[in-house]
Parts: structure tokens; sequence; C-alpha cells
């Protein structure tokens, strides 16, 4: 009976600190120096925001489906061999590529903002 209980409750720790994944909704941008930025004109800045956006586009839908995949190995793997759980991946290198672009996006809004673009 210990034995179950002590399964159980390190099974549950196990379980909760597992995945690594993120949803796109959850990535939070890394700050980004908007400097770069500021020696472009708005017609510039404003077709380097259309290629920031479109970029960031396919990267939220990139680790949306990464962190679906990841949900559903990881149900998988518990039901089938549980240890092979902790092997798992996640998405953080598509994260981390989202971040900056989210950081990117934002310097710059910032830029067209300072240079007093029309948005």
């Amino acid at each position: 009976m210990r034995f179950i209980r002590l399964f159980s409750a390190v099974s549950v720790i196990f379980l909760a600190g597992c995945s690594n994944a993120q949803k796109a909704s959850e990535v939070s941008s890394i700050h980004m120096p908007v400097a770069p930025y500021l020696k472009m004109d708005c017609n510039e800045l404003a077709s380097e925001m259309t290629v920031l956006v479109k970029d960031a586009e396919v990267l939220r839908s990139q680790v949306d489906s990464s962190y679906e995949s990841d949900k559903t190995k990881e149900a998988v793997t518990w039901l089938l061999f549980a240890p092979a759980a902790f092997f798992m991946d996640g998405n953080a290198e598509e994260a981390g590529r989202l971040a900056t672009l989210k950081g990117q996006i934002e310097a710059v809004q910032e830029a067209q903002k300072i240079n007093k673009c029309s948005l």
C-alpha cells in the first residue's frame, strides 16, 4: 500500500512538470533594441513590419502545431511507457524564434511611433 501511494505521489509530481511545450499565445516577446530601426524611413518600416508579421504568423502556427503534437505524444507516452516522457523535447526552439520575432515587431512599432509614421 505504501508503494502505491509513493508511486502515485511521484507520478503526479512528474506529470505536472513534464512538458516544456508552450502555446503561441503563451510566448512572451524578447526585448529588442529599437535603434537599428530608427535609421529606416516610414516605407522601410512598413515593409519590415509586413515581413515580420508574416514570419510571426508562420511561427505561431508552427509553435501551436508543435505544442499539440507534444501534448498528444506526452499523453500516449504516459499511457504506454512513462519513463520515455522525460526525454521529450518540447517546442523551445520554435517558441524562442517566435519570442524574438515578437520583440522585433514591438521594436519596429516603437520606431514607427518615434518617426511619427502613420499606421
